[in-house]
């Protein structure tokens, strides 16, 4: 991974993201994510493909960590072009293991600007949200 500026901003929503998820904090979650961002992927047999206020709702009913909980997480990769990046990470919370890919847009293309994920898509490895074999 290269590194810089671009770069260390991605990788501090990353951590919005995982601590937002994972501790159930709320403002974390609201701060890496845009507004009408989408998260997309099959748990526990559903096919997900809803907005961020139901990705909060879920989080505020879900068995979250206490805040400052270690969680298991890698970055895996970061890629920055202009205004648009994309991390990929694998992590694990709420009894399973993820990867993540996390699409990012930078809202001012300037030193100002904001990046925020605006489409989480994920896949389930292992645990409580693996799809049930088809029979």
């Amino acid at each position: 991974m290269r590194g810089g500026a671009e770069h260390d901003d991605v990788r501090q929503v990353v951590f919005d993201y995982l601590e937002g998820m994972c501790w159930g904090d709320e403002a974390k979650l609201r701060r890496a994510f845009h507004p009408d961002a989408l998260q997309v992927g099959h748990f526990g047999g559903i096919y997900e493909f809803f907005p961020l206020e139901e990705f909060i709702a879920w989080i505020r009913n879900a068995a979250t960590e206490p805040e400052g909980t270690p969680y298991v997480a890698e970055l895996l990769s970061i890629e920055v072009t202009g205004t648009v990046a994309i991390a990929k990470l694998t992590d694990t919370c709420f009894g399973t293991d993820f990867t993540d890919y996390l699409m990012m847009v930078k809202d001012r293309p300037d030193a100002s600007g904001k990046w925020q994920i605006v489409t989480k898509a994920y896949h389930v490895h292992s645990g409580q949200g693996v799809p049930p074999l088809a029979g």
